[in-house]
């Protein structure tokens, strides 16, 4: 199979590109600002088998301080994506998220709830799936994982619960959707969850990781207090958190 894949240079890209090309596929990795045109069209007339779009801004927290910076880049970039994509006959992914359950509540998630309308409103010309991630470990180094890690966290909410799932289980189930894009395009209206379906308390994890400070009861601006990931399709396919 051969893939071209935008954000590799990110987390969960490098994982995925290093997933696919150990199974014996090519990667091509998507060069340039994807939020012009310019270098989309690059690839045009070229033969790929599946594009995985997975460039964004990320992050609720930096979102509130750069909302204008969040909509440009996440929206622009994906209105190139489907614009490539409706030169394309090819198996099409891209990174939504498990905040857009919940889109009101901050900036980026807004954004990855416009990326889901951008690609619903252009349906059945251009057939693309989008992929709500939860919370995804053991992450980028501005996410809690990786913060309990080096000891740079100062507080726990008492009252948050995320659905944490291992990078590795995620390569695998983006491997599975590839594989049934047909079925799951037609069967989950273009838009499937991916965690392990299982929601735990921040705070138990915290304690895991020896996080001995502040346990708070304040809420935090525009997070979500509960994710879990409703798994049940992609189980019906033979995936299955490991």
């Amino acid at each position: 199979m051969r893939i071209l894949m935008t954000g590799t240079e990110g987390m969960i890209g490098r994982n995925l590109t290093a997933h696919f090309r150990r199974n014996g596929d090519t990667v091509v990795e998507f060069i340039g600002d994807c939020t012009q045109t310019r270098y989309w069209e690059e690839y045009v007339g070229e033969k790929f088998d599946a594009v995985i779009h997975l460039a964004a801004f990320a992050g609720v927290r930096p979102s509130f301080e750069n909302p204008e910076g969040y909509y440009y880049n996440n929206t622009r970039c994906q209105e190139n994506f489907l614009n490539y994509a409706s030169k394309m006959s090819t198996t099409l992914l891209y990174a939504s998220s498990s905040n857009a359950h919940e889109w009101w509540l901050n900036p980026y998630a807004a954004t990855k709830k416009m990326n889901e309308c951008q690609a619903h409103q252009l349906r059945p010309a251009v057939r693309a799936i989008g992929m709500r991630f939860h919370t995804v470990f053991p992450g980028r180094p501005d996410m809690l994982f990786r913060k309990l890690e080096n000891k740079e966290v100062t507080y726990i909410n008492k009252h948050h619960y995320r659905d944490f799932i291992h990078v590795r289980d995620l390569c695998e189930a983006i491997e599975t959707i590839v594989n049934n894009f047909d079925k799951v395009y037609n069967d989950q209206d273009g838009v499937v969850d991916i965690g392990t379906g299982h929601s735990t308390p921040v705070a138990e994890v915290a304690k895991l990781m020896g996080f001995d400070g502040e346990y708070i009861e304040t809420e935090a601006k525009g997070e979500r207090k509960h994710t879990e990931a409703n798994i049940k399709y992609l189980l019906d396919l033979g995936w299955t958190p490991k």
